[in-house]
């Protein structure tokens, strides 16, 4: 009976140690998922270098120009303001009006990616995770 048990508890430690391993992989990035740190001039600039990769960006949240209104990260505020299109990239998620975030640097990990046709470049970010205020320096 003792070594039945002793089977018993060895199985289940067995079991749980397998099962804490398969959560701490499941919980930590794969190198595809860890974002690369770029800036958005570079993104700009060298598209089809960062085209399918996570990247973590500062711009500034604000409502593109297009009758969409769709929300780009723009590369200073008076480029949010002034709505210039050549110097942001489409953010594809939703946002409410009242998102405290508009208007303001933040800091995001999104997968970048760009279509090049003809001329014409779309740039985008998708599956954007982890988005949230850049803190202002003291004093400001």
């Amino acid at each position: 009976m003792n070594a039945e048990i002793a089977r018993h508890r060895a199985l289940a430690a067995f079991l749980v140690l397998v099962g804490g391993l398969c959560c701490l992989r499941a919980q930590s990035p794969t190198p595809e998922e860890k974002p690369f740190p770029v800036s958005l001039i570079r993104l700009i600039a060298s598209p089809e270098k960062f085209d399918g990769q996570r990247v973590r960006v500062i711009g500034v949240l604000g409502y593109g120009g297009g009758p969409d209104q769709a929300v780009c990260l723009y590369l200073s505020e008076t480029d949010a303001r002034n709505g210039v299109m050549t110097n942001c990239i489409s953010v594809d998620k939703s946002f409410d009006k009242d998102d405290q975030r508009l208007g303001k640097y933040v800091i995001l990990n999104a997968t970048f990616h760009y279509i090049g046709r003809q001329g014409i470049d779309f740039l985008s970010f998708d599956h954007v995770t982890g988005m949230r205020l850049l803190a202002s320096p003291a004093g400001k």
